[in-house]
């Protein structure tokens, strides 16, 4: 038997993050703990007979207890993220929500990564590697296309949430996904999708004010021009994929009206004390609507 001199890496990495989650998404690390537990409580003559018995009724179990949680709002350490599952947040809100300040302050509290969609797209142009996704990038900033800048940037961010460094670490996602396809795409499509999205709500006077209020840095960006396209294509695109998100049981809906420190404690709290199950909460039936 011959195995060829070379193989994809990149092929070999994408099925091992492929294989993790499935055991994630599907709680396989709770059925074998739980399998092996109640075979160490009773003699088990034919091992291979009792698991094959008994697999489906502890699956059916695990995986009911955290539905139950989660419609009932049970807590308990059971019910959430293993310790052998990496966080893997994204951030989302309008600009002025606090994105990049809690992302700093999560990321410093689980030693994740940060990775910035609008930072990536910036590498990819100006980087001295250019590739398909960067042409494609850079064609649809010139013509204004708002769908082919959307495949290009989740091109590229799917491809950094691959890197060694982002699997061993687990990562903290800002300024993606900014509409629905592009959250469809990372929730359904990713090879590792978010165990957690963390819509920061907050109305746009606040933010606005926050923005305006804040100290001054003087930048490309820091003027009135651009925070009033951003705000529009906010409000643009809010509807349609919060109609999306909240379909989805790794979401969670956070105030971000409060002070700083208010709203990063109850994130913390939400995280740890919210019961983890992953998928659309209806089924994927009304997914589609």
């Amino acid at each position: 038997m011959s195995f060829p001199k070379t193989f994809d890496k990149l092929l070999l990495v994408e099925y091992g993050a492929a294989f993790m989650y499935y055991m994630e998404k599907h709680k396989l690390l709770e059925v074998i703990s739980r399998l092996l537990a109640e075979v160490s409580e009773q003699p088990v003559e034919d091992l291979r007979h009792w698991m094959g018995a008994n697999v489906r009724r502890i699956g059916i179990d695990i995986y009911t207890k955290h539905l139950d949680a989660v419609h009932r709002g049970v807590p308990g350490d059971f019910y959430q993220l293993p310790k052998t599952c990496l966080h893997r947040l994204v951030l989302h809100g309008r600009p002025g929500s606090g994105r990049r300040s809690l992302a700093h302050v999560l990321a410093k509290r689980w030693d994740l990564l940060i990775i910035d969609a609008d930072v990536l797209a910036y590498h990819s142009i100006n980087g001295h590697r250019q590739d398909e996704n960067t042409g494609q990038l850079q064609d649809a900033i010139e013509e204004d296309c708002v769908f082919g800048r959307s495949e290009a940037i989740g091109r590229i961010v799917q491809e950094r949430l691959l890197k060694e460094d982002a699997l061993h670490r687990g990562w903290i996602l800002i300024n993606y996904p900014n509409n629905r396809c592009e959250a469809r795409e990372l929730f359904e499509c990713a090879t590792v999708p978010p165990n957690r999205l963390i819509f920061l709500q907050i109305n746009e006077r606040m933010a606005r004010m926050r923005i305006l209020t804040k100290s001054y840095a003087a930048g490309p960006q820091a003027n009135y021009t651009y925070l009033d396209r951003q705000m529009q294509q906010f409000r643009k695109s809010e509807p349609l994929l919060n109609a999306y998100l909240s379909q989805r049981r790794e979401v969670l809906y956070v105030d971000a009206t409060p002070c700083f420190e208010e709203v990063k404690c109850h994130i913390i709290s939400q995280l740890t004390k919210t019961p983890y199950v992953l998928g659309f909460k209806y089924g994927e039936a009304n997914a589609t609507v």
